[in-house]
């Protein structure tokens, strides 16, 4: 605190006292002097001991909190933030490695005939004679034969919409962060799973929204916590994965869905329903907005099913709030790339995305096999045959990080839990293996088998603290 005083002592004529004292404290923050769930000074005090106003020391927590680098909890107080959208590259590789087999980001296992359809959709936009999707950059919202082939898509995942309520955007996280954008402020308290994609996070941070983990168990989101929660607070949205959650995999039944569904429009609490992973299921529950037209908005896309690269995403909302969404989403990148949209659609129209994602499931359902024969044991909850990756409990005699950095060591990336971890929720002692990695089955097969020699070794002595 001295470095803030000597900060706001040295204050020039015409300068703000709040901006000095956010870019101190954010000094602090960024040289490790305050680290990560610090309990910064209650505003009252700081206020007196820095002898500023307290709404000198409000502005700065609030500036602070909108940057991501506080998180100010009501009746708990303000504390450090975890930056998890600055360090991710920190637990998933950023960057291609042919050196390291790559179980840490959740991507599609690719195959010859992703090529094949690529190269043919590309010869084929080539001798076109038209190319209004390079041409034109209207309507905001998608050329309406591209949201009419969203619409046919979001129907054979079971959920009913019309090009009027649906947009179309570049992957389903643009899509999760319009429908928040369009509901929330930072007074506002938005609920998710307890463990999290890390993308929902990121989203807390930038909108500056609260974001507070439910309970889980292998199904997904307990009910009965949520309507302890609606009951308790003002709570605005609920996030959630129904189908295929990252990084555990649950897949949450039709009951609980509606359970969910009651609750939420008994509380007028909207359900932003992340699907990105529902197309891999053969037979997918119906979705939990599918039941909520005035709450609901669902979001799903073709990168985790059909092909990594095709960025195409669909976002159904309520009809009342289709401007407002349209709106945020003409401000922020002004419409989704309408030739990426151009080949979903002919794709959905002529069988081929359908056609990738029953390879997709097939060569899913042989790499968890392989799972189930060399790892099965510490599989944690019910392992799902087409999911993209698997949540592997560790032996207790090895501490996570020494194993995460053990597997490094031998080539092999996989995921710690802390990404996915919203604020209070305890560390699982889990990693998330995901089962895309290129490399071919054998050598696939051959890191697995690594993991589970490394898991029946005890670690160096000196990797304990």
């Amino acid at each position: 605190m001295d470095g803030w005083h000597k900060a706001l002592a040295s204050v020039r004529s015409g300068e703000s006292k709040f901006k000095v004292l956010v870019k101190a404290i954010a000094a602090d923050i960024d040289n490790g002097t305050l680290k990560e769930g610090t309990r910064l000074p209650p505003q009252r005090e700081l206020s007196q001991k820095l002898g500023i106003s307290g709404q000198t020391v409000t502005n700065a927590y609030k500036e602070l909190e909108q940057h991501g680098a506080i998180r100010c909890e009501i009746g708990r107080g303000s504390f450090v933030a975890k930056r998890v959208t600055e360090k991710v590259a920190t637990y998933m590789l950023d960057r291609a490695d042919r050196s390291v087999i790559d179980f840490s980001i959740a991507t599609i296992v690719y195959t010859p005939e992703h090529d094949h359809f690529w190269r043919e959709a590309c010869a084929a936009l080539a001798v076109q004679p038209d190319h209004p999707w390079m041409r034109l950059c209207r309507p905001i919202a998608g050329f309406d034969y591209h949201r009419a082939a969203g619409v046919q898509w979001l129907a054979s995942l079971g959920m009913e919409t019309s090009i009027n309520t649906l947009l179309v955007t570049n992957g389903a996280s643009q899509a999760l962060f319009l429908a928040l954008a369009s509901l929330v402020s930072t007074a506002d308290v938005v609920l998710c799973e307890n463990l999290t994609d890390h993308g929902v996070i990121g989203c807390a941070q930038v909108l500056g929204f609260t974001l507070k983990g439910l309970d889980t168990d292998e199904y997904g989101i307990r009910p009965d916590h949520f309507e302890d929660m609606c009951a308790n607070e003002r709570i605005t949205a609920l996030v959630c994965t129904p189908n295929l959650n990252n990084p555990t995999g649950s897949l949450m039944p039709d009951s609980r869905r509606r359970s969910i569904a009651r609750i939420a429009e008994r509380y007028g609490v909207y359900v932003i329903e992340d699907d990105v992973y529902g197309p891999l299921l053969s037979q997918p529950p119906p979705p939990i907005s599918s039941y909520l037209p005035d709450l609901g908005f669902y979001c799903t896309s073709f990168t985790k099913s059909v092909l990594t690269g095709l960025r195409v995403g669909y976002l159904s909302m309520p009809r009342r709030l289709a401007l407002r969404v349209e709106s945020i989403l003409r401000v922020t990148s002004w419409m989704a790339t309408p030739l990426l949209a151009e080949v979903a659609t002919r794709w959905i129209g002529d069988g081929t995305a359908q056609r990738l994602i029953e390879i997709q499931r097939t060569r899913l359902a042989e790499r968890h096999r392989m799972v189930r024969d060399v790892l099965g044991e510490f599989v944690l909850g019910q392992q799902q045959p087409t999911a993209l990756s698997v949540w592997l409990g560790i032996p207790k005699h090895w501490q996570l990080d020494s194993l995460v950095q053990e597997l490094r060591n031998r080539h092999i990336a996989v995921t710690s839990p802390d990404p996915f971890l919203v604020a209070g929720t305890p560390r699982p002692n889990a990693i998330r293996v995901c089962l895309g990695a290129e490399g071919g089955d054998p050598r696939i097969n051959e890191a697995l088998l690594t993991i589970a020699s490394v898991y029946l070794q005890y670690p160096r002595v000196n990797d304990y603290p």
